[in-house]
């Protein structure tokens, strides 16, 4: 995700004060059973209602072999996770203003209910959650971040799903951009600081580099920022992963359409690079996803069956 909009911190239920998804029955995640042993009963994993894949996490329990791996700090604490909403949908909050609802927060959740923990999400700020996996305020980012290597200097990526990039332009495409070439000398709206004002910028010296004008990069603090500076007339397009961006248009009344960018992306889930343990079970709990079909069925709920990837591997990306 690369927006820097200014976050709160939020999660999926209000409890004792505090923001963020609990377990039920009256029994702490990682309490000691009848036996002596940690209990690795499935945690009641809060499902908002605007969560389109609900009925796929409803029918996942705990995995005793999973459940087992998972770090002593995270079984007594909860699976503390970073986004950022306004990436739709991608991450984004559900009706009530306050849950964090999307297909990276249901594949949040269905990791939850594997290992029997509490998922605890937290809406932060974009600039900040990467670093903070880094310090160990969370213990993974979930956002919609596409694994770069300029990333993986400070996490290491368990790569999940694929996307390819987007132009966003006007509904008939007047400007007839169907490529970045086409975006030479025009004027190009996009997220601040991101991988796409990365890209842009690149695609802006290879129009320098063909003797083409260079592209006019206007770079904004949020996604809907970007896009309205296309809809007053301000830029030629928008641009951004093409999941966001066939979202994006069938909530704009008609008036946008997307154009897939050649080439894919890999979207990873950020984990502190000596946190070896917690990066090889959330490598290992994704396949199972993926082997049992339930990854498949969570990205059909969310219409991006196009996402998915067979394995999920490790800084495989860009």
């Amino acid at each position: 995700m690369n927006t820097t909009q200014a976050r709160v911190v939020l999660t999926a239920a209000a409890v004792a004060g505090a923001l963020m998804l609990v377990g039920c029955g009256g029994k702490p995640v990682g309490a000691t059973d009848a036996n002596g042993g940690v209990d690795t009963a499935p945690a009641a994993v809060d499902i908002p209602a605007g969560d389109l894949a609900s009925d796929v996490l409803k029918g996942l329990e705990a995995d005793p072999e999973l459940a087992e791996r998972v770090p002593a700090d995270i079984k007594k604490n909860g699976l503390t996770i970073a986004t950022a909403d306004g990436y739709p949908p991608m991450e984004m909050f559900d009706e009530d203003g306050k849950a964090m609802i999307g297909v990276d927060m249901s594949f949040a959740r269905a990791m939850g209910a594997l290992w029997g923990v509490e998922v605890n999400i937290e809406n932060s700020d974009p600039n900040a959650m990467v670093p903070g996996v880094a310090s160990g305020r969370y213990d993974m980012v979930i956002s919609g971040l596409n694994d770069t290597e300029v990333r993986r200097e400070k996490v290491t990526f368990v790569d999940y799903a694929k996307s390819a990039g987007a132009f966003v332009v006007a509904k008939g495409n007047p400007k007839g951009i169907k490529s970045p070439d086409d975006m030479c000398g025009k004027t190009l709206a996009v997220l601040d600081n991101g991988y796409y004002m990365q890209l842009a910028e690149t695609y802006s010296e290879d129009c320098v580099a063909a003797g083409a004008e260079k592209i006019r990069i206007l770079g904004f603090a949020n996604d809907p920022e970007a896009l309205l500076q296309l809809q007053n007339g301000r830029a030629d397009a928008g641009m951004n992963d093409f999941p966001v961006a066939q979202y994006r248009v069938s909530q704009s009344d008609d008036k946008l359409e997307a154009v897939e960018i050649p080439g894919e992306a890999l979207f990873g889930i950020g984990i502190a690079p000596d946190a070896e343990e917690l990066i090889s079970l959330t490598q290992d709990t994704m396949n199972q996803l993926m082997d049992d079909g339930s990854y498949a069925d969570i990205l059909d709920a969310w219409d991006l069956s196009g996402m998915g990837i067979d394995e999920a591997t490790i800084n495989k990306g860009n």
